[in-house]
């Protein structure tokens, strides 16, 4: 395959993207009003709450088995590693452009989750559906790409509000912490030093110093603190969020999957329960598509305030 069979390929799936983003856009024009605000608004809720987890659970549930999952434990650990690097460059991002504190947070998450999202569910179908796709057979390309694509999407939904929601909320903290004014600063250390003069006994050391600590006594202080260090780490955790949908929808895909008896009564042509299955994947089908005209007409919003 040449050079130019090769971006032809690669321009077609791009060109169809940006016709329905395109369309999108004309449809969120005040004099046509069919993507509005309110409809972008419902569109955007069947989507997150209906097609992508509809998508999701049909295209894991029909993928993957038990001998599959075997092979798909680097998924996890690149996403993570994406992350992870995706960190230590914003942290060097930071330090040489010497970025206000209040925007460090912002900074760190776009290094981190800025190249996962929902794109890949867009872009791998229209490719693998090119006559001349250099990835073989269309239909197993598309099925095996929409599954990666909804795994890695279900996935990163899971490190973006954990590891990435942890971050920003650390910077956003600290960012707090030291807007405090330094009278507030000033009035604790003296407060601090009244209250250690009242407990200070004639020797001049403090009341609590005259007893030490037993053993059982340090234990349950390094406990609390350790309970304590707990329950801020899941303070910071946003569980609605990680449990979103889509995850909960990859969580019973891979049951469906994993699962024989429960693959044999929904997946397959003989399945007493294909139906279901069928269903699920007639309502996934309109994902792609209703996403991307959401995309297209959220650009309606952004060039008004371009042009303001």
């Amino acid at each position: 395959m040449g050079f130019l069979d090769l971006f032809f390929v690669a321009l077609m799936p791009v060109l169809k993207v940006l016709l329905i983003t395109g369309l999108g856009l004309f449809l969120a024009l005040d004099r046509i009003d069919l993507l509005g605000t309110n409809a972008r608004h419902y569109m955007n809720n069947l989507v997150f709450y209906l097609f992508s987890p509809a998508l999701v659970v049909s295209q894991l549930g029909e993928t993957i088995t038990f001998q599959s999952l075997r092979t798909l434990w680097f998924m996890p650990v690149n996403i993570l590693l994406t992350f992870i690097i995706g960190s230590i460059l914003a942290w060097i991002l930071i330090k040489i452009t010497k970025t206000p504190p209040h925007l460090q947070g912002l900074v760190t998450g776009c290094c981190s989750a800025g190249n996962l999202g929902n794109l890949l569910l867009i872009i791998v179908p229209a490719v693998c559906m090119e006559s001349n796709s250099p990835f073989g057979d269309s239909t197993i390309c598309s099925i095996n790409g929409t599954t990666y694509a909804s795994l890695s999407m279900a996935v990163g939904a899971i490190y973006i509000w954990t590891y990435v929601y942890i971050i920003m909320r650390i910077y956003a903290d600290k960012s707090a912490e030291d807007t405090g004014t330094n009278q507030s600063i000033s009035d604790s250390e003296s407060y601090n030093a009244l209250l250690s003069r009242k407990n200070s006994g004639p020797s001049g050391c403090s009341k609590e110093d005259e007893l030490p600590l037993t053993i059982s006594e340090e234990k349950l202080t390094i406990m609390e603190k350790i309970f304590q260090s707990a329950n801020k780490f899941t303070a910071k955790i946003n569980l609605k969020m990680v449990f979103a949908p889509a995850t909960i929808a990859a969580i019973f895909g891979f049951i469906i999957g994993i699962v024989s008896p429960i693959r044999n009564l929904m997946i397959g042509d003989s399945a007493p329960l294909r139906v279901i299955d069928s269903s699920a994947s007639l309502l996934g089908e309109a994902t792609i598509p209703c996403m991307t005209l959401i995309v297209g007409s959220n650009l309606l919003r952004g060039l008004r305030k371009v042009r303001s």
